[in-house]
Parts: C-alpha cells; structure tokens; sequence
C-alpha cells in the first residue's frame, strides 16, 4: 500500500474552513487547458494554532525557476503547524504549464509576471493570472514572491522592494540579501499588483534558473524564518539585519552588447565595477574580438550573462548604481 497521501482539489482556496494545527496539500483549479479540464496548481497551507497574518510565498511563476521550489519544501520540513501562529500558503510551482514545460513563459509564450492580474475574459495566460489572483493570492496579507535569474543568465541573491513603503521595507531587511534594488512597482508584476491591493510584497531573486542551489536556498531560508519570528507566527528573537545591511541601489539596469558573436564577461557577481572598466569581450568565430564592452557607470553586479552565443543587444550585465546607505532603523519595532 502507498503511504502517499490523496490530494484534494479544490475550485478556490478557503482557509477558513481548513483545520487548525495541521498542514493542507491541495489542488486548486484554475482555467482550462487542451483537454477541457482545469490547470491545478498545488498549494500547501500550514495552518497554525493561535491568531496571526497570513504570509503567502509563491515560487515558479517563471516555469524555470526553480530555486524557490526547493526553499518551500526546506521551509515546510522545519515549521510545526501545532506550534506554529497565522498562516502560511506555499505555492511551489505557481505556473504550472510553463514548468511543464521547463519554460519560462506561460503556454501562449506570455511572461505571467507582466499581465498581472489578468484578464477574466481574455488570452489563455490573462484568464490563468487572473484566476490564480482571486482563487489564491487575494487570501495573503503578505507576499514573499521568489525568483531566479532567467535563462542563460545568473543572479545574486538579491531583491527588489519600495523602501520608501514602511511595510515593504521592513519585509525586506528582514531577509538579508546582498544587494536591494529600490525598486517601484512594476506595472502587471505580482508584486505590483499586491502592493496596490494592501498586501506588502517584495520580490526574491535566488540565483540562478534550472537549479537547485543548496547556499543560496539556506540564505533565502534564514530570512524566511526571520519574518516568521518577527510577525511572531514561531518563537525566537528577530536577527536585526541593518547593521550589516545589503546593498542598496537606486536602480538597476542591463548593458547590452552591439555586436553579436562568442562573448565573454569578467565581473564576479556581486562584484563593484567602475566607470570605464571593460566587462567583457565579443569575439567572431575566427577567434577575433569584434567588441570590447564597458561599464558605463560605477556599480554593483546583479547578474550576468552566461550564455557565450551572442546576438546584437544581448544583455551582459545587469548593473546596480547610485548605491546608497541603508537608512536607519529600516525594522521597525516588532509588529
């Protein structure tokens, strides 16, 4: 006889009426594929015992990216629901056609990430974003929403969020990346559309796609935990991350090549690179450099380019600047 448990599906998510103290693995239904049945989506719930927020983490809206998968899974073997305050809603694999698939667009070629929330009468991709919104999502009150690098390039630990909004900054420092992007809502992302909806949400860069990277996994899982404690959902002191803060940038963006070819890049993640500091080396198939490429303002590496194949206007390398010094008391005093 198997020991695998029976997993129910279900039209939407109601925590109300799952059972305190116990942990929950559903399927939630959303729209319909090929087949005329419903793309499910799995969900785990971890109800906790006393009163407390409920803190959404979802993972694999980009199919490929996979690293946030593996930090639920850690995350779900260390919390006990019979101890545990408030709720947690994992989504491991919130794009289930794309990681189908191992893409990381949706089935339409469409990035769910920028159609937010969706359209209810729509394409196939708007009606699966905008039932994944009010089927789960509209049940947080806060959103950790984890990502990789995309193909071909890799990431720091990094993330994005509003500092100048107390909530999002708060749930940023708590996770101790290596670098922050200040970064304003991207229109018809997730973590747009919460923020505008009263649910404080920040996006989680774990490295790099396809993967599985035990460090980088821990690290985003030690910030995890650090939330946890600090809404007061599991016991322990809340680890104060400012006074050895991330990096913080003003912005980022891409500097791309011109010329297409074999590149190389030279800078380390995570690595502070100066104005005019030459970052990689386009090279024709006779072993030639066509293009040396250079950094066009000081800054700090998020990503990079990884893939040597290289058409005109590849991204190389994925800059943060006007760095900054964390603000003070960025964590305010315990909620």
């Amino acid at each position: 006889m198997s020991n695998v448990l029976v997993i129910k599906t279900k039209e939407k998510l109601n925590l109300s009426s799952l059972k305190k103290g116990s942990i929950h693995r559903l399927h939630i239904q959303l729209s319909d594929n090929s087949l005329g049945v419903p793309w499910r989506v799995p969900v785990i719930v971890v109800k906790g015992v006393g009163k407390g927020p409920v803190i959404g983490i979802t993972a694999a809206v980009h199919g490929d990216e996979l690293n946030g998968v593996s930090t639920i899974f850690k995350l779900l073997d260390a919390v006990d629901p019979k101890t545990m305050k408030g709720t947690l809603v994992l989504v491991p694999i919130s794009n289930t056609p794309g990681y189908l698939m191992n893409q990381r667009f949706f089935l339409d070629d469409v990035d769910l990430n920028r159609i937010m929330p969706g359209k209810e009468f729509g394409s196939s991709s708007d009606i699966y974003a905008h039932f994944f919104i009010t089927k789960i999502v509209k049940s947080f009150d806060y959103l950790l929403d984890l990502h990789t690098a995309s193909h071909g390039r890799v990431n720091s630990l990094y993330l994005r969020a509003d500092l100048e909004v107390k909530e999002s900054r708060t749930l940023a420092y708590l996770q101790h990346p290596q670098i922050i992007v200040q970064k304003d809502d991207d229109e018809k992302t997730l973590r747009g559309w919460a923020n505008r909806h009263g649910i404080p949400a920040i996006t989680i860069e774990i490295g790099n796609p396809n993967t599985f990277q035990a460090t980088l996994i821990d690290e985003t899982l030690d910030g995890i935990f650090n939330t946890l404690r600090y809404f007061k959902m599991i016991p322990g002191e809340v680890q104060d991350f400012v006074s050895h803060a991330a990096t913080v940038c003003d912005h980022s963006y891409w500097i791309r090549s011109q010329k297409g070819g074999i590149i190389e890049v030279f800078p380390e993640l995570a690595e502070v690179v100066k104005n005019g500091q030459l970052i990689a080396k386009v090279y024709d198939v006779f072993g030639q450099v066509r293009e040396k490429i250079y950094s066009n303002r000081e800054g700090i590496v998020i990503g990079k380019n990884i893939r040597p194949i290289c058409d005109s206007g590849t991204r190389v390398l994925h800059l943060g600047v006007n760095i900054q010094e964390p603000l003070p008391e960025m964590i305010p005093g315990h909620h």
